[in-house]
């Protein structure tokens, strides 16, 4: 008997809690929002979406006339919503409005209405505020109150040593703190008056970390002499050397000229100077760089670094000793050392009349006598090759090109160290001789007669060749003779660059 009983009592609970859930359904119909929820004291109790939003656009307007205020000790300052980016976040609250009493399954959501209808339901205020104007109104506005860190640094004294600006910590609004202070009173409904606190801020680069770097002041400088009438070979001089100006080297890096020059055309604003190509004295972009890498090079060696790559000109170059030079060309012969110390290097080039000045310092605890001896080993005389040349009478000679001496040469590094003497042997340099070519006429004199040109023509000799006309050059053909010295010492500073024979006053290593 207890079986159909069961089975009926079931049937009438299922339709019993059905007529209830399609009653509640009826009664708080899905569009509308259940009673008892409020929003900012605005009551949305029985509203549609359409209504809800309605009410929900003036909450939006009181809230955007609604000033922030930011409090610090005797301080006060205001912004006004839209100046930070804040608004309401009508979308999120709507749908908020409309899912209170429906978060929870069929059977639960009568007890819930039945608690926001007795006891009320507060929706939080959902806002949507622009991190970032926030933080750069909210600097703005404090910045009578806070203390930018100050980043430790270096300076070059006028005697060389170095001496270190220390690091100071700054003070700074705590913005996060303002940022979760500022939404959580708004979202409680609570008048938005923050108190603002400041947080210490550490400098990017610290007085110990530049100190750790270990420079103290000059281990090694070197300096060449140039013409300064050839402006454009000063100007490309001025040009790489500005390149190389406050170079910063960890220990153990090594440095590529080229890499840190880069190329040497015009759109890199090189002109046009000497330079030596195939043992002549040609026109090229980029002439008298040269000097800068032979400048830094005899620097490097003297402050006893490491030389990974050096190459010599094919011609001896009169502003450095021979065997004491550094070409490059981009993209094919470098210059390259390395920092071979356990402190930091600095580079400074300083260009001034017509002197170019590389100083590298570092820690001078360290420094050690260096002395570069060169030694010629063998001198190769120029060949001398007599060319005839019918445009020449018989017995004159021209020197058409001039030759030079070829050399080999044997450089060395000597260290004292510890009482005792180093010797390294550094790259040789091998210079190739220049030919000597003259000139030899084999044309015979004229011994015809002269005939008289026509009225406005051109004298003529029998069996010669015409007279030059007015404009040409009887020598054209001719190759200019080729001195010796290299890129050499020939230009001067362009006004267009001022001299840089200035100290900079901070140097800060992470800029």
């Amino acid at each position: 008997m207890k079986r159909p009983y069961l089975i009926i009592t079931g049937l009438l609970v299922g339709v019993f809690l059905a007529l209830g859930a399609a009653g509640i359904g009826t009664l708080y119909g899905q569009g509308r929002v259940v009673a008892g929820v409020r929003a900012a004291g605005i009551d949305l109790s029985h509203m549609d979406r359409e209504a809800c939003r309605q009410a929900l656009g003036t909450l939006e307007k009181k809230l955007n006339s609604t000033p922030l205020v930011f409090l610090y000790r005797d301080h006060t300052w205001t912004l006004s919503p839209p100046e930070v980016g804040l608004r309401l976040d009508t979308q999120a609250m709507l749908t908020g409005a409309l899912q209170a009493g429906r978060d929870a399954p069929w059977w639960l959501q009568w007890y819930q209405r039945w608690k926001i209808k007795r006891e009320g339901y507060q929706l939080p205020l959902m806002v949507v505020l622009n991190r970032e104007k926030f933080n750069q109104k909210l600097n703005a506005l404090v910045e009578e109150i806070i203390t930018p860190p100050r980043d430790a640094a270096f300076r070059v004294l006028p005697d060389d040593r170095i001496e270190i600006i220390p690091g100071r910590d700054g003070l700074a609004v705590d913005e996060e703190r303002a940022y979760r202070d500022l939404l959580a009173a708004l979202s409680a409904g609570k008048k938005p008056e923050i108190q603002l606190s400041l947080r210490h801020v550490k400098p990017r680069t610290t007085t110990e970390e530049v100190r750790a770097m270990g420079l103290k002041g000059l281990l090694a400088a070197y300096t060449t002499s140039f013409d300064a009438s050839y402006t454009d070979r000063v100007y490309n001089i001025r040009v790489a050397a500005a390149a190389l100006d406050g170079l910063l080297v960890p220990p153990g890096q090594e440095v590529s000229f080229n890499k840190v020059v880069g190329p040497r055309s015009s759109e890199a604003g090189y002109k046009n100077a000497k330079v030596i190509i195939n043992n002549r004295l040609v026109d090229g972009v980029g002439g008298g760089v040269c000097q800068v890498s032979s400048t830094l090079y005899n620097a490097v060696l003297l402050a006893n670094l490491e030389v990974l790559e050096r190459t010599n000109h094919s011609l001896p170059v009169s502003y450095v000793p021979v065997g004491r030079d550094a070409t490059v060309v981009y993209g094919a012969i470098d210059f390259r050392f390395r920092n071979n110390t356990e402190s930091y290097i600095y580079i400074r080039s300083v260009v001034s009349g017509n002197r170019l000045t590389f100083k590298i310092y570092g820690n001078t605890d360290y420094k050690v006598p260096v002395e570069i001896r060169n030694r010629i080993t063998e001198v190769l005389e120029p060949k001398v090759i007599r060319e005839p040349d019918p445009n020449l009478e018989r017995g004159e000679q021209v020197v058409r090109q001039k030759g030079v001496r070829g050399y080999r040469v044997v450089t060395e590094r000597v260290v004292l160290e510890n009482g005792r003497r180093y010797t390294e042997r550094l790259p040789g340099s091998f210079y190739r001789p220049v030919d000597q070519i003259i000139a030899v006429g084999t044309r015979e004199p004229s011994t015809g007669p002269v005939v008289p040109p026509p009225a406005g023509g051109q004298v003529t000799v029998p069996g010669e060749k015409p007279a030059q006309l007015p404009g040409e050059d009887e020598n054209a053909d001719r190759q200019e003779p080729v001195q010796p010295g290299g890129e050499g010492d020939q230009d001067l500073p362009d006004q267009s660059l001022p001299d840089r024979d200035s100290v900079p006053e901070i140097v800060y290593p992470d800029r």
